[in-house]
């Protein structure tokens, strides 16, 4: 796979997107911190409003596989460009939907040997800088104990949309685990061969992929909700206005400005929390 190779997520599918792969640069970090301090901070502001300037100048091209950060561009008529951090995830497996036995095949550690990683919170990071984590939630304590004899295998993945896609070291690309209609498993194998259900292992096992099987809805706090709101472009503009205006002595018109962007922002946040509420 060449270095800076392009990828296709979801292709043929309403949410396909192109994906590249970056790693971040020490040196073009310290030298973005450093326009930060000398713009007062605008630099930084600049960066949150254009993720693709942001990866750019804080990172290096590399192959999807090594990606610290992916930087992904719809395909559709809007081309918004989104980025996500990749992470490692630790697991008995790397295919939820295989028995457990057929895949924790490496050999048992000796006594000597340090332990699992699942447990230990020293784990060391990754060649390519990942620090490597059980899962996103509470990893499921007694699966880990019950294959702490074997070496865990990591997963690489990355968060979208509240939707996690995993590295195919087949399709050499990231993937969507959907369920079981990935598999084409017919009404007959499930009744035959789930008709008592899943086994506690299981469970515990698909869960560390696929998460609780519900819908939460965070609420972000109030606080949370007026930065992000106060850094919408509209209202940075609103806010050069006021300094505008006011150094032309248009006192009346400057507060005119600044008392209905107060107003706008308080009614914006009165309507995203109550509907996150709703929802909750």
């Amino acid at each position: 796979m060449e270095k800076g190779e392009l990828k296709i997520l979801n292709k043929g599918e309403e949410e396909e997107m192109e994906l590249q792969g970056y790693r971040l640069c020490r040196w073009r970090l310290a030298l973005v911190g450093f326009g930060v301090l000398c713009t007062g901070g605008f630099l930084l502001l600049l960066l949150y409003w254009l993720p693709e300037w942001c990866v750019k100048s804080t990172c290096t091209r590399t192959t999807a596989h090594d990606a610290e950060v992916v930087l992904l561009r719809s395909t559709d008529e809007f081309r918004r460009w989104f980025l996500a951090r990749v992470r490692v995830m630790l697991a008995p497996g790397s295919n939820p939907f295989h028995s457990l036995e057929t895949q924790t095949t490496s050999p048992p550690s000796s006594p000597s040997s340090p332990s699992c990683p699942f447990s230990s919170p020293s784990s060391p990071s990754l060649a390519n800088g990942h620090t490597p984590h059980p899962s996103d939630g509470s990893p499921a304590q007694e699966l880990i104990s019950r294959f702490s004899d074997y070496q865990p295998t990591q997963i690489r993945y990355f968060t979208f949309h509240s939707t996690k896609y995993y590295w195919d070291d087949g399709m050499q690309n990231f993937k969507l685990l959907n369920g079981l209609e990935d598999l084409e498993v017919s009404c007959s194998t499930v009744h035959s061969e789930h008709s008592t259900g899943l086994t506690r292992n299981q469970q515990e096992y698909r869960r560390l992929f696929f998460g609780v099987n519900e819908i939460t809805v965070k609420v972000p706090s109030v606080f949370k909700l007026l930065i992000k709101e106060v850094l919408n472009p509209f209202y940075i503009f609103q806010l050069f206005s006021v300094i505008l205006w006011s150094t032309d002595e248009y006192y009346y018109y400057a507060a005119a400005i600044l008392f209905m962007s107060v107003i706008s922002i308080a009614t914006s946040l009165y309507t995203i929390k109550k509907v996150r509420l709703t929802n909750h």
